[in-house]
């Protein structure tokens, strides 16, 4: 081989069939391995039309009752936690909390403002922001002349996450990295989603007319 050709392999190096398909292989399990999901940002603050003492009370209640429904029906930890002077404490499996206390940390909802802020990372699942939708959703449905949200969903970057059906969800879920049926079949358990009847599992004596 001349000086020439030597010159032009290495400025066009040639790969060969295995290892191209090795390559292939180890730049799929590196984009997977490092990946970087978003976060989901959210944030409870009370409207106007909610500020007395009486409505707050009133309003907490009800956050506590929609928080602690949905997390018993997707299977979570829900109830009292006197250990470090917090109440109605919510856990998951993955390991997100979310209580009410006064210390106004991250993921918790202070008793008396009703202001609450925090973040649900992949590492959290889809449970934490199923939950949070949920009680946007009940509370709009109970308070629709209320005039503003009282849960505000968003991503990283501010954007907002209003739910109006679950394929509204589809986008979040692809950026947080969640499995979309586990997310979807948690969903029908809040009503966020319409059960998928699956026809294949269907057994019938009666004959049809389709050949």
């Amino acid at each position: 081989m001349n000086t020439k050709s030597v010159a032009l392999e290495q400025l066009e190096p040639k790969l060969q069939s295995d290892n191209l398909d090795e390559a292939m292989v180890n730049a799929l399990k590196l984009d997977v391995d490092n990946r970087a999901y978003s976060t989901i940002n959210w944030h409870i603050s009370p409207p106007t039309a909610l500020q007395g003492e009486e409505a707050k009370r009133l309003l907490l209640g009800f956050i506590i009752g929609v928080l602690n429904k949905s997390g018993k029906a997707l299977g979570c930890k829900v109830g009292a936690n006197t250990e470090d002077e917090t109440t109605d404490a919510i856990a998951t499996e993955s390991g997100f909390k979310l209580k009410v206390c006064s210390s106004n940390k991250e993921n918790t909802l202070h008793p008396k403002t009703l202001e609450g802020a925090g973040e649900i990372t992949n590492a959290h699942g889809h449970k934490p922001l199923l939950m949070m939708i949920h009680l946007q959703k009940r509370f709009h449905d109970e308070w629709e002349d209320a005039g503003k949200p009282l849960v505000n969903i968003c991503d990283e970057h501010g954007k907002s996450i209003i739910y109006k059906d679950f394929s509204s969800l589809e986008g979040v879920i692809e950026l947080m990295g969640f499995n979309y049926s586990e997310v979807r079949s948690d969903a029908t358990k809040l009503k966020l989603a319409t059960e998928i009847f699956d026809w294949e599992c269907t057994d019938s004596d009666i004959e049809d007319c389709f050949f």
